[in-house]
């Protein structure tokens, strides 16, 4: 679908706009020969409109597809800030634990140093009691005025030595903790170093992606305005034959013979129905075709006149139905319509109305104003759309009408 169109559309639009130029200065001498450019031109006009809605649908299409990946971009933008913030976070924690690390080292040479200092000081006390233990002690005794010295002093040096060896066990026990937080921060460090070394690399599989994105984003956008773009010559070139085509209805209205009516009553049929307006010509008969309806399958008369033009009750009847056929707020189909019971065999429909004069439930007699001549729903133009229903079937109104 690359591009959605193919050279054989170029050229399809050459030849449209070579056949709407080459109309251009020999339309409308006489009616039957109006009436078969006009065929012609309304085919071309239905090969318009249907690449108008094909074009539209796929530019819309387009629309929703950027859209689309705009959110899956700002996601991946939010996915890729939210992973930054991780990143950081994890790098502050690594800092943080480097810095813990630091002081654990500092405190463990500290207490390596003190653990040095109290090492020297008990072997100094140690082997001064060693030398003395002998010649001082006997000394001591003699010495003393009384034995509780001697106790005291051999108690004094035993405390002492109880001491140290408490200093020593502590400072061990200590530098032991000391070295095992280090070990655990070091491997919280390798943790946190690991954690973050995935983030970086989900981040730059989130950038990638994120890159790929915004040329699919691009690509799309570009498509859309092509679309666009094609969509607008169409509407151009669609503008070009419905010019034509005014021209030849207003040759029509201007002349008589088949297909021009000026009058909206030429009496009364043999089941009661009248014309249901004043119409200068025929746009499109029973089966015929449309730009809506290119294959044929038209369901009713379209009785063509200018916008405002009186709407008339073809017999007299109930009014069943006032309403509006929208989408989206849109006009579509036959767009405002009345329909009225006639009684339990036929019933007629109005369509493509300006505005209303009834409303349901209403009684009309024959020839009273319904309402006024429009161009809303699927419509090319201000025209009134009439069809005749026998019981649940639409049949030809020519058939029935005088």
């Amino acid at each position: 679908m690359q591009n959605h169109r193919g050279a054989w559309q170029v050229v399809s639009r050459v030849a449209l706009i070579a056949l709407v130029v080459a109309m251009l200065p020999n339309v409308g001498v006489q009616a039957a020969t109006s009436q078969q450019k006009m065929t012609e031109l309304q085919k071309q006009q239905a090969e318009l409109n249907k690449q108008i809605q094909a074009d539209q649908a796929a530019a819309n299409a387009k629309k929703k597809e950027a859209s689309g990946i705009s959110s899956q971009i700002e996601d991946l933008t939010t996915n890729i800030d939210s992973t930054q913030g991780k990143i950081d976070d994890l790098n502050g924690k690594i800092s943080s634990t480097n810095v813990r690390i630091s002081e654990l080292e500092t405190q463990i040479a500290a207490q390596v140093a003190e653990l040095d200092i109290q090492q020297r000081n008990q072997d100094e006390t140690l082997r001064v009691m060693y030398e003395t233990s002998t010649d001082d002690l006997l000394f001591m005794i003699v010495g003393s005025s009384s034995i509780s010295d001697v106790i005291d002093h051999n108690q004094y040096l035993s405390a002492l030595e109880d001491q140290i060896d408490a200093t020593l066990t502590e400072i061990l026990e200590l530098k032991e903790q000391l070295e095992k937080n280090r070990s655990d921060m070091e491997a919280q460090k390798i943790e946190l170093t690991g954690f973050k070394a995935q983030e970086e690399a989900y981040q730059a599989g989130l950038s990638s992606e994120k890159a790929q994105k915004d040329a699919l984003l691009n690509q799309t956008v570009q498509q859309q305005k092509s679309l666009e773009k094609e969509v607008a010559e169409a509407k151009k070139l669609n503008a070009q034959v419905e010019a034509e085509l005014s021209k030849i209805r207003a040759t029509l209205s201007r002349g008589s013979g088949p297909g021009v009516t000026q009058a909206r009553d030429r009496g009364t049929s043999s089941v009661g129905f009248q014309w249901p307006t004043d119409y200068r010509y025929i746009s499109t008969y029973f089966g015929g075709s449309t730009p809506f309806q290119p294959g044929g399958g038209h369901g009713g008369l379209d009785l063509v006149n200018g916008s405002g033009t009186p709407i008339y009750a073809a017999a007299d009847g109930t009014v069943t139905t006032v309403t509006e056929m929208r989408l989206n707020g849109n006009f579509y189909a036959y767009g405002r319509y009345v329909v009225i019971g006639h009684n339990a065999k036929w019933s007629t429909l109005y369509g493509h109305l300006q505005s209303f004069a009834v409303s349901s439930g209403q009684e009309v007699k024959r020839g009273q104003i319904i309402g006024y001549m429009g161009s809303t729903g699927w419509s090319t133009g201000p025209h009134l759309h009439f069809e005749i229903w026998d019981y649940s079937s639409r049949v030809n109104p020519m058939s029935y009408l005088p």
